[in-house]
């Protein structure tokens, strides 16, 4: 008999922490389930330590090195249940995360295809959930409820602002699969433009409940393999771009509000573009850049930096640098 919930785990060297994120699956207080761990490349112990430690408890799979993505689809094509849960090697869950969403889901569905819950961090310093880090733009009521906003959260991942977390999610086996999968194209947000396509097949509800440990150690601690650009400034804002204009193919299926925000992002990355060619001396790049960005979200300050780019670029260059220095995590 197939188990209500599969749950898949990506891991790449990672023997001692992954044992206990699938310990904090088996745990839980929701029984019905498997545990798939798709080891990415690890040239290590994982293989041997996941098998000493639960044996036929655990699923296991091993693949070369190709990213999380990748790693995970492979982890949704073996996948058995009705329902598929991502879990991220380095998070952990609070062991009712599984019975809170069913109840919830119980409740709310059959509206509803996917359920996420709020997040607390570990070894960081902050102690707001991501539920309360976004309650500047973003409240969720009461204790359990469904999210009108899933695709308008989705188009921003990462950062304070971020919400909707895979580590969190459980989804509707057969919808995830309508979606395709993950896009390995796309090595630093396949897990939210995958989450937005799912969003346009079906509702999303929430618990209102920080019901997972998500990991925020040092970045070169966490960003290994085929992960470990994601620290440069051009790998990120290359992405961004691609996963943005992707989005946007969908515009005629959107509500006009979300293509709206996809823009303005979109916006954002090219202004983020042109500092960087500011700032590598590529000035040219940078008045193209900075002229996408006043196309598609006009500003003042846009319009500031697309002058001075455009009449004085080292001038522009030593305004950015005086800005980034005064706010390392700026792109404006």
């Amino acid at each position: 008999m197939n188990p209500k919930v599969s749950v898949v785990i990506p891991t790449y060297k990672r023997p001692a922490i992954v044992l206990k994120c699938i310990e904090s699956v088996l745990t839980q207080t929701f029984s019905d389930l498997e545990v798939i761990v798709v080891d990415d490349g690890s040239a290590d112990d994982t293989g041997n330590a996941i098998a000493k430690t639960f044996g036929d408890r655990v699923r296991y799979y091993y693949q070369v090195n190709q990213g999380a993505a990748a790693a995970r689809n492979k982890g949704i094509a073996e996948a058995r249940g009705e329902w598929i849960a991502f879990l991220d090697s380095d998070d952990e869950w609070e062991r009712d995360k599984l019975e809170w969403q069913f109840k919830t889901l119980e409740r709310l569905s059959p509206q509803c295809g996917g359920c996420y819950t709020d997040v607390r961090l570990k070894n960081h310093p902050e102690t707001r959930t991501f539920f309360q880090l976004s309650e500047g733009s973003y409240r969720h009521e009461g204790e359990m409820g469904v999210s009108p906003d899933a695709l308008k959260l989705l188009v921003r991942p990462g950062g304070a602002g971020m919400v909707i977390c895979l580590s969190s999610f459980m989804g509707r086996a057969d919808l995830i699969r309508k979606t395709g999968g993950l896009d390995v194209k796309l090595p630093y947000s396949p897990d939210s433009e995958f989450l937005f396509r799912l969003a346009m097949l079906t509702s999303f509800c929430y618990v209102n409940r920080p019901l997972i440990r998500f990991d925020r150690s040092p970045v070169e601690q966490r960003h290994v393999g085929v992960s470990a650009q994601w620290t440069k400034t051009d790998f990120f804002l290359r992405d961004g771009q691609t996963r943005l204009e992707g989005l946007l193919r969908f515009r005629q299926s959107l509500p006009g509000e979300v293509v709206k925000l996809i823009q303005q992002q979109l916006g954002s990355i090219h202004n983020g573009w042109a500092n960087w060619y500011l700032t590598t001396g590529q000035y040219g790049k940078a008045r193209e850049s900075v002229s996408q960005a006043m196309r598609l979200d006009p500003s003042f300050n846009i319009a500031v930096k697309w002058f001075l780019t455009w009449t004085s670029p080292t001038l522009a260059c030593r305004t950015i640098r005086y800005r980034q220095e005064r706010s390392p995590q700026s792109l404006a």
